[in-house]
C-alpha cells in the first residue's frame, strides 16, 4: 500500500507540474495579446536645460551641494490580481518536502516519518485549495469572461490523484502504527 501511494503521489507531482506548465504558457500568451502603454518620449525643450551644462535639470534635488542625504523611498510591492507568490512557492515545496519523508519512511520503515509525510500533505493540500479558491476568485472578479489560468481537466486530474494519494498516506500510517 505504501508503493501505490508513492506512485500516486509522483503522478500527482507529474499533473501538478503539467498544470502549472500550462498556466503559465497561458498567462505568457495572454500577456503576449494585451495592449502595453508605450512609454512618453517626450523631449525637454531646449530653454529647460541646465545653465552651460546641456542636461535637464533633476526635479526634485536642489541645485545645491546639501550634507543631508536624501529620504529612503518606501516602496510596497504588490502583486498582481490572481498572482500569489507564497502560494505558488509553498504548494509544490511541501508537496516535495512530503515525497521526501514518504520515501525516508519507505526507506527506514521508521513510523513517525509516515504521520509526518501525512501531515505534510495535509498542510500541502490546504495550500492547494487555497490557491485554487484564489485563483477562482481572481478570474470572477475579472468578469470579463476571462478564463482561469489552469485547465480545468487537469486541475481534476490533480485534485483527484491527490484526494487517492491523501486516502493512501492516512491508510498506510494507520496500519503502521497498528503493526
Amino acid at each position: 500500500m505504501a508503493i501505490a501511494a508513492l506512485v500516486l503521489w509522483v503522478l500527482t507531482v507529474c499533473a501538478g507540474t503539467t498544470m502549472f506548465m500550462a498556466g503559465n504558457a497561458a498567462k505568457r500568451r495572454a500577456a503576449a495579446t494585451a495592449p502595453s502603454d508605450p512609454a512618453p518620449s517626450d523631449p525637454v525643450p531646449a530653454s529647460a536645460m541646465s545653465a552651460g551644462t546641456g542636461q535637464p535639470p533633476i526635479s526634485g534635488v536642489p541645485q545645491t551641494i546639501s550634507r543631508v542625504p536624501p529620504p529612503i523611498p518606501r516602496v510596497k510591492v504588490h502583486s498582481p490580481p490572481g498572482e500569489h507568490p507564497l502560494l505558488e512557492f509553498a504548494h509544490p515545496a511541501l508537496g516535495a518536502v512530503g515525497l521526501a519523508c514518504w520515501f525516508l519512511f519507505l526507506g527506514l520503515h521508521y513510523r513517525p516519518l509516515a504521520w509526518t509525510s501525512f501531515g505534510i500533505l495535509m498542510v500541502t493540500v490546504a495550500a492547494g485549495l487555497g490557491w485554487l479558491a484564489s485563483n477562482t476568485r481572481a478570474v470572477r472578479h475579472r468578469g470579463d469572461g476571462a478564463r482561469a489560468a489552469f485547465p480545468r481537466r487537469l486541475i481534476v486530474l490533480h485534485g483527484a490523484a491527490a484526494t487517492v494519494t491523501v486516502a493512501l498516506a492516512l491508510l498506510t500510517a494507520l496500519s503502521a502504527s497498528h503493526g
